[in-house]
C-alpha cells in the first residue's frame, strides 16, 4: 500500500498546491548547495506561502506501513533520526540557516526563507516539537493536504484519482485473467 500511495503522492501535494485556495504555491524542484560546498540535494517542493510571500524548500516523507506503522503519525522529534541522506540533511539546514543555501529552481537562484516538512500524518504535540527543534517555518499532514483536495474537488485532483483507480483496476485484472477460479 505505501509503495502504490508513495508513486503518487508528490503529485498530490503538487495538485494540492496548483488550487486557489491553497495557502500556498509550488514553484518547482530545488536543487540545493550549502555556500562553499559543491555537493547537491533535490527536494521535492519550493514553496511560496501566499500570505508572507516567503519562500520555503519542502521534502515530503510519508511513510505509512515502514516498520509496522511506527513512522506514520509524527509524534516526537525522534522519529526524524533515521533519515540519514544528504538530502534530509539539506532540508535541516535549510531549516536551520536558509541564507547558508543557494538554491535553484528551474535553473534560476532563489532566496529561501527556510524549510517545510510535509508528513503523512501529526498529532499537534508531534508537528510543534518538530517546529520548535528543528526550525521549520511549517510542518503539513498529507492527511490534511487530502482533505483539503476533496472538500475542494478540483477538476485536476478528481481525474488524477480516477485515472490512477481505473490503472490499478486494470492492472490487477490482467493480473488475474489467466488465474483458475475456485
Amino acid at each position: 500500500m505505501s509503495r502504490v500511495f508513495g508513486i503518487f503522492a508528490e503529485e498530490l501535494v503538487r495538485i494540492w498546491a496548483d488550487d486557489p485556495h491553497c495557502p500556498y504555491e509550488d514553484l518547482g524542484r530545488p536543487t540545493i548547495t550549502k555556500r562553499g560546498d559543491t555537493s547537491r540535494s533535490t527536494l521535492d517542493f519550493t514553496l511560496h506561502h501566499k500570505a508572507s510571500r516567503k519562500v520555503f524548500v519542502a521534502e515530503l516523507k510519508c511513510e505509512i506501513e515502514y516498520q509496522g506503522y511506527k513512522y506514520l503519525t509524527l509524534s516526537d522529534v525522534q522519529q526524524l533520526d533515521h533519515h540519514n541522506k544528504a538530502a534530509f540533511d539539506a532540508l535541516l539546514d535549510s531549516a536551520r540557516a536558509p541564507t547558508e543555501q543557494r538554491v535553484l529552481v528551474k535553473g534560476k537562484e532563489v532566496r529561501i526563507d527556510g524549510a517545510i516538512l510535509i508528513w503523512g500524518a501529526t498529532t499537534p504535540e508531534g508537528r510543534r516539537a518538530v517546529m520548535r527543534e528543528k526550525g521549520f517555518f511549517n510542518v503539513l499532514a498529507m492527511t490534511n493536504i487530502i482533505n483539503d483536495l476533496r472538500s475542494w474537488r478540483p477538476e485536476l485532483y478528481c481525474q488524477f484519482v480516477e485515472d490512477r483507480r481505473s490503472w490499478t483496476t486494470d492492472l490487477f485484472d490482467a493480473l488475474l485473467d489467466e488465474c483458475p477460479s475456485d
